[in-house]
């Protein structure tokens, strides 16, 4: 009987085997998820989306920064994930040179403008005059719509590449950033912990095509009409009204302290120095977005809104006394509306109390219950954790002050809740310049760490006076850049209800500057491409200066690119200024010595200054390079052969003028010109006989 028991319930398990069943139930899942990975990987599906890769510019290895490393952190149309600038910096950092990473957001991004306007390139460009040193690098790693949980993520990263300094300003984001709190990219119940976790998940590509399946299922499933007006910020916001004494504010803020505490640990660790900054935005000339009163009682809260009526009513009439006695009545009854303490301060202003209007303004910005502006909390925790770790922090909002009317921040430097206008921008990056001559970065005599204040009133009293003087090669074009990119931003949510586009745009600019702004918004036009065009609107019309200062914005931002040194050198060329037109061929031919094309530029600018033996080593090395690897038309060669031939004949050189010229004829058998010279040779030649 025990026998066929046995045998009808299968062999017994000894302990061991059981160990064994049960360790191969639990690794077979396993198995079958990396099989799975492993499939997905080989099929080129998805990616890690690393930080930079790898890249030849200009003749160099650079490292370039990926433009789509965002696609870790948002679950987006790809028109509406927004990308990092793909900047390229040395592979092989150069001895003595200087490299400073800037990270954060849509402002350090530079926003509403790019390239050579942004608070990183501005900085870059005062460095290198300052120390000479085209060899500073200084990459903007800034993205919009990022938070500290992204700067966090990336770090690891960020340290291998070698920085001597870590810019960070961010802090507007933590709310509707990507994973932010209240963000549509958020994660349900996501702690702190577990969106670290996930971040990391979601470097694996079968969890980015789950991520894929999921957005398709929820896009089939939705009932909601296509938006194509609809910006970032939009799409971003979940919740949209977020009180200043609520659990998720105060999540938010301490969230917000734990990522920087680790972000600056990090760096410590690296021995790399990191300087932090305070926040700014615009108070003054910005009302709150989201305002309400908080009374539980709908009597109470209907009687602060009549009396706010009547108290902007008496404000808008001058009469700011009475005006602040109502709003006074108002916080009695009930104080948390964003909108009295606006109110109140732009009264207090009036009447001169410029502290008082300032904390009121503050205020104004700490209630906003749509929170793209970060509040004092978040400056405060900044400060403290700089402070924890001994790391050098720049009082940005302190500067900002310093530099406006009432030492209240408006539309003096911001475009409209908190990005930077250019002047803005500017005072940034001279605050920072500041900020680094003090902590003299270069072989710094001592460790770098904390300073209260780091900037004293005579430093920033000179950042005010100079912040503006330079300008780093931005132009009319630029600034319509960002004034188109501007008025798109405020004719959507939560700017307006009534999007407008390119049509309803007034520049202040000419036609041929909006032209060229929108082809490149669109991306019909690269940035230095419409710089180039630009240019040659200028030339053509001979404003001559105008059109080397689209030059030279090309040029400051890609120095080691030969072209728009080159087209310097032509502009000058045509305006026969022989000795600048040199003076920038030679800079090209620093980007690219063995370029036929620059040297035959260089050797016919030198028969025009009558400098022939140098005009003649120029013009043979072109030749003999574009012999090796040919790139010059015939009418060039010819060109190039024919002033080799005026150059030995005016050095009475009569072998080696009738070669070249023999050899230009060969080309190009009917060219007057050599023709021309070989009969005069000719003459010569027979009256001296």
């Amino acid at each position: 009987m025990k026998a066929q028991a046995a045998s009808s319930n299968g062999p017994n398990l000894t302990p061991r085997r059981r160990r064994w069943f049960t360790v191969v139930m639990f690794l077979l899942p396993l198995l079958a998820l990396a099989l799975a990975e492993a499939l997905l990987r080989l099929g080129g599906y998805g990616d890690r989306y690393p930080l930079v890769f790898q890249e030849e510019r200009f003749g160099r290895e650079k490292y370039v920064v990926n433009s789509l490393v965002t696609r870790r952190y948002f679950s987006l149309s790809d028109d509406l994930i927004p990308e990092a600038a793909d900047e390229a910096f040395d592979f092989e950092k150069r001895p003595g040179a200087l490299r400073v990473f800037c990270l954060g957001g849509s402002t350090t991004a530079g926003f509403p403008f790019e390239v050579n306007a942004t608070f990183p390139f501005q900085l870059q460009y005062r460095l290198r005059e300052a120390l000479q040193n085209n060899y500073v690098e200084v990459v903007n790693l800034g993205i919009s719509a990022i938070n500290s949980y992204t700067v966090l993520d990336l770090m690891p990263e960020i340290l291998a590449l070698a920085p001597d300094v870590l810019i960070i300003y961010m802090g507007h984001n933590e709310f509707y950033g990507a994973l932010g709190s209240a963000s549509t990219q958020r994660l349900i119940g996501g702690s702190r912990g577990f969106i670290r976790f996930y971040l990391t998940l979601r470097k694996f590509r079968l969890v980015q095509l789950l991520e894929s399946l999921i957005a398709q299922i929820s896009s089939a499933g939705s009932t909601a009409p296509d938006a194509p007006n609809r910006s970032l910020m939009q799409t971003l916001a979940g919740e949209n009204t977020i009180s200043y004494d609520s659990d998720l504010y105060r999540t938010t803020v301490e969230n917000f302290r734990e990522n920087l505490s680790e972000i600056l640990l990090m760096a410590r660790k690296q021995g790399i120095a990191v300087l932090t900054s305070t926040l700014v935005s615009n108070l003054r000339d910005f009302r709150p977005f989201v305002s309400s009163f908080s009374a539980a009682d709908t009597l109470t809260r209907n009687r602060c809104e009549a009396l706010l009526l009547k108290g902007r009513s008496l404000q808008q009439q001058g009469a700011y006394g009475p005006a602040l006695e109502v709003f006074a009545q108002i916080a009695q009854l009930d104080s948390t509306a964003a909108d009295l303490s606006y109110f109140q301060a732009r009264s207090l202003a009036a009447l001169g109390d410029t502290l008082a209007a300032r904390r009121a303004y503050e205020r104004a910005r700490d209630l906003d219950k749509l929170r793209f502006r970060a509040g004092s909390d978040f400056n405060r925790v900044i400060r403290e954790v700089s402070q924890a770790a001994d790391m050098p922090l720049v009082d940005l909002e302190a500067v900002f002050r310093a530099a406006s009317p009432q030492g209240i921040p408006g539309s003096n430097l911001f475009v409209e809740h908190l990005h930077p206008n250019f002047p803005g921008y500017q005072l940034m990056a001279e605050a920072f310049f500041e900020a680094l001559k003090t902590l003299q970065v270069i072989n710094p005599p001592e460790p770098i760490g904390w300073q209260d204040p780091l900037l004293g009133v005579p430093q920033v009293r000179d950042v005010i006076a100079r912040y503006r003087e330079k300008n780093g090669g931005v132009t009319e074009l630029d600034l319509e850049f960002g004034r188109m990119r501007s008025f798109f931003l405020m004719h959507r949510w939560p700017f307006s209800d009534y999007p407008m586009g390119i049509d309803d745009y007034i520049t202040a600019a000419s036609d041929t500057v909006k032209m060229l702004a929108s082809r490149h918004l669109k991306g019909e036009l690269f940035w230095d491409g419409a710089h180039y065009k630009l240019a040659t609107h200028y030339a053509g019309q001979e404003a001559f200066e105008k059109a080397f200062e689209e030059y030279l914005a090309v040029y400051q931002a890609f120095h080691e690119n030969y072209f728009p040194a080159m087209k310097l050198g032509d502009l000058y060329f045509r305006q026969q200024n022989f000795a600048a037109a040199l003076t920038w061929y030679e800079r090209a031919l620093r980007a690219d010595p063995e370029n036929p094309h620059l040297l035959a530029k260089a050797g016919n600018v030198q028969v025009m200054r009558s400098r022939l033996p140098e005009a003649i080593e120029y013009l043979s090395r072109a030749l003999q390079i574009d012999a090796a690897h040919p790139v010059l038309d015939n009418p060039q060669k010819t060109t190039a052969y024919y002033l080799l031939g005026i150059s030995y004949a005016n050095l009475k050189d009569w072998a080696g003028a009738d070669r070249a010229l023999d050899q230009a004829l060969a080309i190009t058998p009917n060219f007057p010109p050599a023709h021309q010279l070989k009969d005069q040779i000719r003459n010569f030649q027979s009256q001296k006989k």
